[in-house]
């Protein structure tokens, strides 16, 4: 039966065509697929944002839908001072996505984000039109959307904190975070990201990590905090709403 198999003219024509087929969605996917994301991403993010977005380039590998992005650019509304800035964004998609209708992610990586904050007034800054835009009354009937991201990582991260009503300005530096799983939909991807939040504020280091099990049916978490002269005071100032505590 196998050699008959072998020998089918019908066998080999399908295979030679489905050979065909990945090779071109191959091509298309290598050389074709990163200038079209390109465009797209820039042209729609910057209508979403009424910010200019811009994407230095875009590498997809269509076999394992890894989409690399580097040097993404997002301006402040006035279209000339920098307010995000990403050396590398990498979105490792799964195919289960497809069969669940809903975004599955194997991983998704920042390497080097760079985040400007500007205090203009008290309480309004210089991402006060993004939350105007976003925060419109929510559909009471709609249904939570459906996710699964896995490994989050966040790299060498950089935030700069310019106060223009104190005339002061802050730097939170040396940024480390990881996620192991955000989801509302089971998936069985593999997790290699231990939880972890670590960065310097003003030259204070501050470090939380820990171990998890979010799979297990008691879902044990450890975490530690470490503080190193973090003057909270100062920075609890910035909150807009009193809080339930005493500092």
């Amino acid at each position: 039966h196998a050699d008959r198999l072998y020998r089918s003219h019908r066998l080999r024509k399908a295979l030679l065509i489905l050979g065909i087929v990945l090779v071109v969605f191959g091509l298309l996917g290598y050389f074709a697929g990163p200038p079209i994301i390109r465009a797209q991403l820039q042209s729609r993010l910057s209508a979403k944002l009424g910010r200019p977005v811009s994407i230095g380039a875009a590498h997809l590998n269509p076999y394992t839908l890894r989409l690399q992005l580097d040097h993404l650019h997002i301006g402040n509304a006035d279209g000339h001072s920098p307010f995000v800035d990403v050396d590398q964004l990498v979105i490792n998609a799964s195919w289960t996505s497809l069969f669940r209708l809903a975004p599955v992610l194997d991983e998704l990586s920042l390497q080097h984000p760079q985040l400007h904050l500007t205090r203009t007034e008290p309480q309004r800054f210089n991402f006060s039109d993004l939350i105007e835009r976003f925060s419109g009354p929510a559909d009471p009937h709609a249904k939570p959307a459906r996710f699964a991201l896995a490994n989050i990582s966040v790299h060498n991260g950089d935030i700069r904190f310019d106060d223009q009503v104190l005339k002061s300005s802050h730097r939170v530096d040396q940024i480390e975070l990881g996620i192991p799983f955000l989801a509302n939909l089971p998936s069985d991807t593999d997790l290699f990201v231990q939880p972890l939040l670590a960065m310097r504020v003003d030259g204070s280091s501050l470090r939380i990590d820990g171990q998890t099990k979010p799979f297990a049916d008691s879902r044990e978490s450890v975490m530690a905090f470490h503080l190193n002269r973090l003057d909270l005071p100062r920075y609890l100032a910035y909150e807009p709403e009193p809080l339930p505590i005493a500092v």
